[in-house]
């Protein structure tokens, strides 16, 4: 063994950390995989709410605490589209910097996409046309790969938090809500619409795309891609769009802290189906993390 090193990725909606083994071959092993929903962007990215700064340090506190116990050496922490945005990310920053001595670097857009790339190219070669995608609390990526070279990439600042804050008034969602929103969604992706083409297979990586899975009544994989049928799709979407927020929280398969927000995140995806028209939709366990990782370490 090489070295044990830890990342923690510190996104809108959760915190993730990842302590994995590496050895000499440039293979890792995973040690311990933990998230925890904080909610950064959970009222939009413009302010960060002093409950997700309290829920922050806490969740931090606890990363902490489970670094120390499996003896990492090497830490790298990450912040995404919430800390890059918010006119107060600087407090929680030096709030988590003076109180727990972590570096952390706040990544832009561009370089998110990239690491999203790198993450998921572990587990898929992507032959043929693909269209990443991954749902953030306050942005989706969107990165178009050509035979395992990624050919188009973009940030969008349409995560879950900043659509639900714009459209998500009611429960259940009123009609002109979704009527609003996917106008709103075919004007912010037009370029996105304008650059692709045939594309084989649309591959989420993010827990948006896991709770479909899940309501499926399928178990999460950790460490290889998935595959959803569109029909299966779009019944669990349908489903989660019908539902008020009561309902939605006593889903099987539907975590409660994701019950708020999942319903723009299905909206988005519809929208993102009808613009590209996917033959196949598959589920990336590796992301970020494992994009830096992957960077790092070979």
């Amino acid at each position: 063994m090489v070295g044990r090193i830890g990342i923690i990725d510190l996104g809108s909606n959760t915190f993730h950390l990842l302590i994995v083994d590496t050895f000499a071959d440039k293979s890792f092993k995973t040690v311990h995989k933990e998230r925890s929903f904080v909610g950064l962007a959970e009222d939009g990215i413009s302010v960060l709410s002093q409950k997700a700064i309290e829920v922050g340090l806490e969740t931090l506190i606890l990363f902490k605490s489970i670094l120390e116990e499996h003896k990492v050496e090497h830490i790298k922490v990450i912040g995404t589209a919430a800390l890059r945005s918010a006119q107060n990310s600087n407090e929680f920053i030096s709030k988590v910097e003076k109180t727990l001595g972590f570096e952390i670097e706040v990544i832009e857009g561009d370089r998110e996409a990239e690491l999203i790339f790198k993450g998921v190219s572990l587990l898929h070669s992507m032959t043929g046309n693909h269209l990443i995608m991954d749902i953030g609390g306050g942005s989706v990526e969107f990165i178009v790969v050509s035979n395992g070279n990624r050919t188009w990439s973009r940030s969008y600042n349409i995560g879950v938090g900043v659509l639900h804050d714009k459209f998500h008034k009611t429960e259940p969602i009123a009609k002109t809500e979704i009527s609003e929103l996917i106008a709103f969604l075919y004007r912010e992706l037009e370029d996105l619409q304008a650059t692709i083409q045939n594309i084989d297979a649309l591959i989420g990586a993010s827990g948006s795309f896991e709770v479909v899975e899940s309501m499926n009544g399928n178990p999460i994989s950790s460490d290889k891609i998935s595959e959803v049928s569109l029909d299966d799709y779009w019944k669990v979407s349908a489903k989660i769009i019908e539902a008020s927020y009561i309902e939605r929280s006593q889903m099987s398969g539907l975590p409660i802290s994701r019950a708020k927000l999942i319903v723009v995140a299905m909206i988005l995806i519809d929208v993102v189906i009808e613009m590209v028209s996917p033959k196949k939709i598959m589920i990336s366990p590796f992301a970020l993390k494992e994009g830096l990782l992957s960077e790092l370490y070979g």
